[in-house]
């Protein structure tokens, strides 16, 4: 059935972006957040139609999924959010990241990056790993609290070898 297709779509797309917050606990917030950053635009890419039905039909599923059907796409929802918020957070506890609201920026960064199913080509001028960093260094240098690190290196890592940068003197 219909319904079945969907849910089919919505729960490989959700498992998808749960799936990719897995991070590196050695890794800094900054780090944290380019890398689900570029995991979450390289997936995209790589199935725009899925994103695309997952947001377009988002405002149906309670009418074609079974209850507990929306409550595992919700559930994978907010743990996307909270993982955001808490990444923010633990960027501020650490005086790496200025103090912010955490909720709304979480918020607007997840709109940021799901949204790009719209417009984000695989063919297009721009790669899914460059358009992340692009978002990435935009979003982080205004959160970094230190002005070189800010400046100099605001993802945390060489984006040519996607190795760590080093710290600047």
């Amino acid at each position: 059935s219909k319904s079945l297709i969907l849910y089919d779509i919505y729960k490989s797309a959700a498992d998808f972006t749960v799936d990719a917050l897995h991070d590196d606990p050695t890794a800094t917030a900054r780090e944290t957040i380019y890398h689900f950053t570029r995991r979450l635009l390289v997936g995209i890419a790589s199935d725009i139609e899925r994103a695309a039905v997952y947001f377009q039909e988002g405002p149906y599923i309670t009418e074609w999924f079974t209850e507990e059907q929306v409550a595992y796409i919700r559930t994978a929802e907010t743990t996307v959010y909270e993982h955001v918020r808490d990444v923010i957070d633990r960027g501020i506890a650490s005086g790496e990241f200025y103090d912010c609201d955490s909720h709304v920026l979480a918020l607007g960064y997840i709109g940021m990056t799901l949204g790009s199913y719209r417009w984000l080509r695989p063919q297009g001028r721009r790669t899914a790993k460059e358009i992340a960093v692009e978002f990435s260094t935009a979003l982080l240098r205004g959160l970094i609290k230190d002005e070189t690190v800010r400046g100099d290196s605001p993802l945390g890592i060489d984006v040519q070898g996607e190795g760590r940068s080093t710290p600047s003197s």
